[in-house]
């Protein structure tokens, strides 16, 4: 009886012993996937970072295109002059590009002025802000293990349905500079000698460019509302991410 006892006493010592190694086994894997999802938002919060600053130069860039072609359309037909847009757009930078190592360069250099009437009046300005990290997310599966729902709906949230509101007006944008590309192109293609573009744009005016010029200012309020939304959503979620995780 004795040695039943023990027998029953050692196999349920063992049974218990499995299963609680089971259990810290399960305990540290979970504890394992919470501290790679705590690491994956904190990387995050840098890419939003990045993505704040690069959203606030680009409003900047947005709110002096909004300025200078207001200017414009006060008066078309003097300040389609080369000099004013000069003026213009030394007072008032938007024309840029980034060099090889991501360093802003605004064109107000004379090279880029002698070809001002190739992009200063149809500028539309792309929108490239950084989500590698946010794919990472996606693609790992961890956004759907964020265990704060608020959380994970707010980021897929602001990288898609409402990065998409600022490209849509982004695209609108770009079509009406499409049109007053096409519109200079069409008259210089008409005429029976050459013409340059700073000839178009200063004597062939017609009601359409007047009429597309006077649309660009929408498109641009369109643009300027959409991404200061936009921005104001970047920094609630960086807000609301150190509010839950730190």
């Amino acid at each position: 009886m004795k040695s039943l006892s023990k027998y029953i006493f050692e196999t349920l010592a063992i049974f218990l012993g499995i299963i609680l190694s089971f259990s810290v086994d399960r305990c540290t894997r979970s504890n394992l996937e919470i501290e790679k999802i705590k690491k994956s938002v904190f990387t995050l919060i840098k890419e939003i970072d990045n993505n704040i600053i690069y959203c606030e130069n680009h409003l900047k860039q947005l709110e002096n295109m909004q300025k200078v072609n207001f200017i414009i359309t006060s008066d078309i037909t003097n300040n389609l002059k080369k000099t004013k847009l000069i003026d213009l757009h030394d007072n008032y930078l938007f024309g840029h590009s980034y060099d090889i190592n991501g360093n802003l360069n605004y064109w107000n250099q004379e090279e880029n002025y002698n070809n001002i009437y190739q992009w200063m009046i149809t500028w539309w300005n792309t929108f490239s802000q950084e989500d590698i990290y946010f794919q990472s997310l996606i693609n790992s599966g961890n956004l759907v293990l964020i265990d704060d729902h608020d959380v994970s709906r707010e980021i897929e949230a602001v990288y898609t349905t409402r990065m998409n509101r600022v490209k849509v007006n982004l695209s609108l944008l770009k079509e009406n500079s499409d049109k007053i590309r096409l519109w200079a192109e069409d008259k210089r293609n008409s005429s029976k000698s050459y013409v340059d573009r700073e000839y178009v744009f200063n004597n062939l005016q017609d009601l359409e460019l007047k009429n597309l010029l006077n649309d660009r200012n929408y498109f641009i309020d369109l643009r300027v509302m959409s991404l200061k939304n936009y921005l104001k959503s970047l920094k609630n979620l960086k807000n609301l991410i150190e509010s839950k995780y730190r």
